[in-house]
């Protein structure tokens, strides 16, 4: 028999590696460009040959594509898509694509000649390696090929599939005795349930052993009904027939109803592990009790069980078998479940909410395991699992709330977990009174489906309470929440159907709402803008404080020349800000700010005051003026306003305008307006014409009033 060529062996792998591909690239394209995915991958090759189909379902799309367009899909959408979808291992899982794009085309020039054995090992570790980032199981099939091709393309290092190493008996399954069935492991031997070659390792009650895996036939197992993933689904059932109607059916009718239920929990999960399946057989088996409980592995029980109503082949379960009792060892099983059903390459797979009530359930509603030992199972911290706790306590809280206790399906169906996960960190925020508040706002908002983002809603509510506005909003939702209750409390709740009638016939309510949140998020936004310009002002004041004049001295002229230049600049703006803030109501400047000595004008007389020295005694005061002139290109008067300033610079006096003339006496009556425990006032004497706050003098008076 001819030796199998080395790029038959690569062959195999890329094989292997381009469904891991395809059904990545499918997600990953979906999750950034949406129901436009398939048409941007066409965009991508529109010239290439052979045409990509342009239309059809994404489970023939996806089959379109080849090894080589994957690699370039991934190459040419490497920033775009999945650069992020590795996460921090994308550098390394780039620099194995872009390989991989060398081994496709190294392959497609060798015409009728083999690989190099190194070149084969070397395109299959590249493959391996890539794998293990997006599929652990399908890479160990690949490690599988690489070991072959290190050896030498000697394929008795690789066992492809399981095999019975039990010699079958002439005893049909009939013809044992009924009584003499206690488990399947009494039927080891028999068509029913076969050994295999094959081991797989279990940490069963803090204790690592290979367990032989079985082959077993399809009904001569059961689902298990205590599994998280169909936890809800079989809640809703027993809700709508009765507590006892799954425990009371025959086990072929009770899996066929639990199968639906699986099924439904991710029907697009199904479909790829049953088209994966029929391609490559089961790839992991599943853990089962000796009675027939199926422990991990329902979704590939789900997907045999359909192949098997299509075809005429006996269809079997790869299994490890476990000698442990289902009641006595509770414990045990759950811990077991968890870190099978809960490692990393699975827990994404587990819808949130189910997730959730199971670790609600397990770790405070039965107290079959603690915090710490639920971490441990399933390798998160402890404050992740609390958190799933805390957000399992809100779904009970809000099926509860809409008269459907225990009923955990309707949380699923109303999508809440992501509203919940971000309410958390916002209830962290508010006293107890304001939390249950703020828990009846959400859940009234759900029940009449009044927001459609409602991430974007407890977002919202979030900015609010960040921006410390959300008092009136909450004031607000206090009395729509009394219109919601004088209606909703008068009606009987006993399935979803009544729920959704209930927000279809109350389309007002919705409606307010919707506007509360609009209204306060708008009026936050006002009051923000409001404060801006203080916010601004009050740091500015801090910074400016903050200058260590000691720095003055230190700095070169041009240094202290652009300083000078920027303190100029900053008076501007306050002579701005200034004008347009305007005067209060008795006229006066709403800014104050020293007032500086004018630069003498030549062509001025000198303003003389001839009462310098007087004490204020009354509210009335009467300067007495003059002028001089010291040249004769002076002019003989001038025009001047004249009043009082305390020392923080505020006007403390009526103002009054008096024209002055040389060697004549005039005489100005000011009114002291305000109260001052101050015992200075300043006489502030101005030119009419001057706008640039300056002074000709500042004469003080003492003040006894």
């Amino acid at each position: 028999m001819a030796k199998k060529l080395y790029s038959a062996y690569v062959q195999d792998g890329s094989d292997i590696l381009l469904h891991v591909l395809a059904d990545f690239i499918e997600s990953n394209m979906k999750r950034v460009y949406r129901s436009d995915w398939w048409n941007e991958i066409l965009r991508m090759f529109y010239n290439a040959a052979p045409a990509l189909p342009t239309y059809g379902s994404d489970e023939e799309l996806v089959d379109s594509l080849d090894f080589a367009r994957c690699i370039k899909i991934i190459t040419w959408r490497w920033h775009e898509v999945f650069e992020e979808a590795f996460g921090n291992n994308s550098r390394i899982c780039s620099n194995y694509v872009h390989e991989l794009l060398g081994v496709r085309n190294a392959k497609a020039h060798i015409g009728r000649k083999d690989l190099e054995q190194q070149d084969a090992e070397r395109a299959l570790d590249t493959m391996l390696r890539l794998c293990k980032y997006i599929d652990i199981t399908a890479a160990e099939k690949i490690k599988d090929i690489y070991k072959v091709v290190r050896n030498g393309g000697n394929e008795a290092f690789i066992i492809n599939e399981p095999t019975s190493i039990d010699v079958p008996t002439n005893v049909e399954i009939e013809d044992i005795p009924k009584e003499s069935i206690n488990n399947l492991k009494d039927l080891v031997g028999t068509d029913v349930v076969k050994k295999t070659t094959l081991t797989k390792k279990i940490t069963l009650g803090g204790k690592e052993q290979a367990y032989p895996i079985y082959k077993v036939r399809l009904d001569y197992l059961y689902y298990n009904d205590q599994n998280d993933r169909v936890g809800t689904w079989i809640s809703r059932y027993c809700a709508e027939k009765g507590m006892d109607s799954l425990t009371s059916l025959e086990r072929d009718e009770y899996n066929n109803i639990v199968e639906e239920f699986v099924y439904e929990s991710n029907p697009d999960a199904i479909k790829k592990t049953q088209k994966n399946i029929l391609r490559y057989g089961q790839r992991e088996p599943g853990v089962t009790l000796i009675d027939g409980r199926i422990v991990d592995g329902n979704r590939r029980y789900t997907c045999l069980r359909r192949i098997g109503r299509e075809s005429t082949d006996i269809q079997y379960f790869e299994t490890v078998l476990i000698d442990v009792d289902a009641e006595a060892d509770k414990k045990k099983i759950k811990l077991l479940e968890l870190a099978i059903q809960h490692g990393e390459e699975k827990k994404v797979d587990y819808d949130l909410i189910d997730y959730a009530i199971g670790t609600y359930k397990d770790v405070y509603q039965t107290h079959l395991l603690t915090l710490e030992e639920y971490a441990n199972s399933t390798e998160e911290s402890v404050s992740e699992v609390q958190k799933r706790i805390d957000i399992a306590r809100i779904i009970v809280e809000f099926v509860e709330y809409v008269k459907l206790p225990e009923r955990y399906y309707i949380a699923r169906e109303y999508q809440v977990y992501s509203v919940f996960d971000e309410m958390l960190p916002v209830l962290n925020k508010l006293n107890e009174a304001e939390k249950e508040q703020l828990k009846n706002i959400v859940f009234n908002n759900v029940l009449l489906q009044a927001n459609r983002d409602q991430r974007k809603f407890i977002r919202d509510i979030k900015k609010l309470v960040s921006d410390n506005t959300y008092r009136e909003y909450f004031d607000n939702q206090r009395i729509i929440n009394i219109l919601i209750h004088e209606k909703f409390d008068s009606i009987e709740v006993t399935s979803k159907n009544d729920l959704d009638d209930f927000a279809n016939n109350n389309a007002i309510l919705k409606e307010k709402l919707r506007n509360s949140i609009e209204h306060s998020l708008q009026s936050s936004k006002d009051k923000k803008a409001l404060l801006k310009p203080i916010e601004n002002v009050t740091k500015s004041v801090s910074l400016m404080a903050e200058v260590d004049e000691n720095t003055f001295n230190k700095m070169n002229a041009e240094e202290k020349e652009e300083l000078l230049d920027g303190i100029n600049r900053l008076s501007n703006v306050l002579d701005e800000y200034g004008a347009k803030l305007g005067t209060d109501e008795k006229g006066q400047s709403m800014i104050h700010k020293p007032l500086r000595l004018a630069v003498s004008n030549s062509n001025n007389p000198i303003i003389i005051c001839k009462n310098i020295g007087e004490i204020i005694t009354s509210d009335s005061f009467t300067v007495k003026l003059t002028a001089v002139k010291e040249c004769d290109i002076q002019s003989d008067n001038c025009e001047v306003q004249l009043y009082f300033m305390d020392s923080s610079y505020n006007i403390v006096s009526s103002v009054e305008s008096e024209t002055i003339c040389v060697d004549q006496e005039a005489e100005c009556n000011l009114t002291v307006t305000k109260d001052n425990e101050e015992d200075l006032l300043y006489l502030i004497i101005r030119l009419v014409d001057n706008d640039n706050d300056e002074a000709i003098r500042i004469i003080p008076f003492e003040l006894d009033r």
